[in-house]
């Protein structure tokens, strides 16, 4: 497989079937899935296109995406199961996409029987694409790229906090500590978080809800950086069957460790 193929193919998915639409949509072209679950043509579009695609490419691949499992559930099973499976984020941060916020991504992992074997964040505006593969380092803009973390210290970090979706009593701790950073902007947009957790821009993430084809991409890349992911509840590595433990990624396991006691204390 190559890894610099398959990034082609987003490129020019994106530029096909998703750019033109950005900041472009009419109105029957939005539709919900469940409440605040928005889906936009760009997202049906890209998905089927990539699909064909890296079909036509690997014959015997099993591809799904967000919007094909969401129809079709069992097809997550048989992604997990294939020698080859590919699993299609097409517009992560939908909302933002909808709104015109150019914080949205095109993410797509490899897998081999469930384990991830290649992954690939791509900002389309931007155009800045992020890809790592099992055995080697992450590549950010095409160039080897190894994260430096920075000095500990709560009143300069920045997170990227998403936490919403947290059972009450661990959302009202957690909003709580998090005041003794010095900011909180979560951009609603997993793919994007996670290339600004490489570039230093952000120093860490927290997540509650962590679907497969919203986490995988960017857990596998960050981590062949050198950043530290480890679901929050039981400190073990995230993989496809992880949904509801959280998940802290940080720029280092002492980094992970002092954040998890100082906005979750006592808690796991």
């Amino acid at each position: 497989m190559s890894i610099h193929f398959i990034s082609d193919l987003i490129r020019q998915v994106s530029q096909e079937e998703i750019l033109p639409r950005f900041q472009n949509l009419e109105r029957h072209e939005i539709t919900a899935k469940s409440p605040g679950d928005m889906v936009s043509i760009a997202d049906t579009e890209a998905e089927k296109a990539l699909s064909r695609q890296l079909m036509k490419r690997y014959p015997s691949a099993i591809v799904g995406g967000e919007e094909s499992i969401a129809e079709k559930p069992q097809l997550l099973a048989e992604v997990i199961a294939a020698e080859q499976g590919f699993l299609i984020d097409p517009v992560d941060g939908t909302n933002n996409f909808i709104k015109g916020d150019e914080k949205f991504a095109l993410m797509l992992t490899r897998l081999n029987r469930g384990a991830v074997v290649a992954a690939w964040i791509y900002l389309p505006v931007a155009d800045k694409m992020a890809m790592a593969e099992r055995g080697g380092g992450a590549l950010l803009g095409g160039a080897p790229f190894k994260i430096r973390p920075a000095t500990f210290d709560p009143e300069k970090m920045i997170a990227a906090a998403h936490i919403n979706r947290f059972p009450a009593p661990l959302k009202k701790i957690a909003r709580e500590n998090l005041v003794s950073f010095h900011k909180n902007r979560p951009a609603f947009c997993a793919g994007y978080d996670y290339i600004a957790l490489m570039e230093g821009k952000k120093d860490f993430s927290i997540y509650y809800r962590t679907l497969p084809w919203d986490h995988l991409p960017g857990t596998f890349i960050f981590s062949a950086a050198g950043g530290y992911v480890r679901n929050l509840t039981d400190g073990a590595e995230y993989t496809i069957h992880d949904q509801r433990k959280g998940l802290l990624s940080a720029t280092s396991e002492a980094h992970w460790r002092r954040l998890r006691e100082l906005i979750f204390p006592g808690c796991f």
